[in-house]
């Protein structure tokens, strides 16, 4: 099968008569098409209808256009930075920290963070508390532990 039959067998129609093939970026000429209708002030739903291109893929060319200056499509495939869970697990945890913190003293979760139970303890190495978890994410952040006042004030 030639290269020309494979692309066109792939080929899709759009809403709007539009030919794409599925997965693959819009073509660069149609690209800087759109992002020079869109500089000369056409609305992206005309802009849409004038190339036969859907609105969806219009919207997302001038969103990263706009947050970019570049009319280039991201890369196909590949997989983003990851992340540890456990470097996961501490940003959300230290996220509700700061959430209750700045909590008004009288919300319930604001009273259950400062709870002390009372009683004595089991024998053996106490488990660590949640406080203590958080004590050591903002460590392990170099955080100092006011920060959770910057939210605040933003």
């Amino acid at each position: 099968m030639p290269v020309g039959e494979l692309c066109l067998s792939q080929a899709g129609v759009n809403q709007l008569g539009g030919v794409f093939v599925n997965g693959r970026p819009l073509p660069d000429c149609v690209r800087r098409r759109i992002v020079e209708l869109a500089l000369m002030g056409v609305r992206p739903c005309d802009i849409s209808r004038q190339l036969l291109v859907s609105h969806g893929c219009v919207s997302k060319i001038l969103t990263r256009f706009y947050e970019t200056g570049s009319i280039r499509p991201g890369s196909i495939g590949g997989s983003k930075t990851k992340h540890s869970v456990l470097d996961y697990m501490r940003y959300k945890q230290l996220t509700w920290y700061g959430h209750v913190r700045r909590m008004p003293e009288e919300r319930l979760p604001k009273m259950v963070l400062e709870w002390c139970s009372p009683g004595r303890r089991r024998k053996g190495r106490p488990r660590n508390s949640w406080l203590q978890e958080i004590r050591t994410g903002v460590r392990y952040c170099k955080l100092n532990d006011m920060d959770w006042m910057d939210r605040e004030q933003e």
